[in-house]
């Protein structure tokens, strides 16, 4: 069963994606004692692990607050939530904990980290590197021969051409 760390936009954003794929979700985690349930799923304060088929994604926006929670949680098992309605090659490779909404396409030879978001009508070209706890807005795309590091962001509409490369904790906003 599915845990969803989190309980605000993100956090609905991976519900309905976890329920496009028929993944069981029992509940949601999230520090503030003001949101009792989302979409009728209830929300912790606190979860201890269970049983060796508990799995977690962390449904936080910021990269930086994902990284702290995925470091205070070692023992956590993390699924990947892959939309059906994005198109993702076989011939990619997506880290755990990551989730690619719908119209999101990733060609062959992309490499996308651990923990990331990869938001709805992203474009990722072949080659591209993109390292852990990055978010990827909407309609943003990502030319071959890229290289996007650690905790960085590209935020809505941003077109990052052929081989650049994003230094880690950057933020590439429309000026």
């Amino acid at each position: 069963m599915l845990y969803i760390y989190g309980a605000t936009a993100h956090a609905k954003v991976a519900v309905e994606t976890a329920e496009e794929l028929h993944i069981g979700i029992s509940g949601l985690i999230d520090k503030s004692l003001l949101i009792a349930s989302v979409f009728d799923y209830p929300v912790n304060l606190h979860h201890e692990v269970k049983s060796d088929d508990e799995q977690f994604f962390i449904a936080i926006y910021d990269p930086g607050l994902r990284q702290r929670i995925v470091l205070e949680n070692p023992s956590w098992e993390y699924c990947s939530l892959l939309h059906p309605k994005a198109h993702i090659s076989k011939r990619a490779e997506i880290g755990k904990g990551t989730i690619i909404l719908p119209g999101a396409s990733i060609a062959p030879d992309v490499q996308i980290g651990n923990h990331c978001i990869i938001s709805s009508n992203a474009v990722i070209a072949s080659n591209t590197i993109i390292e852990d706890f990055v978010n990827i807005g909407p309609n943003s795309t990502i030319g071959s021969h890229v290289l996007i590091g650690r905790g960085s962001e590209i935020t809505a509409n941003i077109h990052i051409p052929a081989e650049e490369t994003i230094a880690k904790d950057s933020c590439i906003e429309k000026a």
